[in-house]
């Protein structure tokens, strides 16, 4: 697994894995970078698109860890708390809140 400079899960590289290895869906993001979201249950991976850093692992989100900084900062409350589930819906409209604040762009489900 390759991981981005600013890698930031907030659970451990197993399950990262895990979910890359055996996601129930992918989904395209409408951003302009075009990063690939990788789901399983409702936890997510988000990796990077096309162009250079193709594929490194930037961040992944859910009940499976803890909110960590980030996800306080975007989601309030303390950054141990268990992370926020995430679901299809949320993916496809656009609402996975960002660590930059506001949320990920809206990501057509491709797998």
């Amino acid at each position: 697994m390759r991981k981005d400079s600013g890698y930031h899960p907030h659970f451990g590289d197993e399950r990262v894995l895990e979910i890359l290895k055996k996601p129930d869906a992918v989904y395209l993001s409408e951003g302009g970078r075009g990063n690939l979201i990788f789901r399983q249950g409702k936890d997510i991976v988000v990796t990077k698109g096309p162009g250079a850093g193709a594929g490194d692992v930037i961040t992944g989100y859910g009940p499976s860890g803890v909110k960590g900084e980030s996800g306080a900062k975007a989601l309030g409350g303390s950054a141990h708390d268990p992370g926020s589930p995430v679901t299809h819906d949320d993916i496809v409209n656009g609402n996975v809140p960002s660590s930059r604040g506001g949320t990920m762009p809206p990501a057509q489900q491709i797998r």
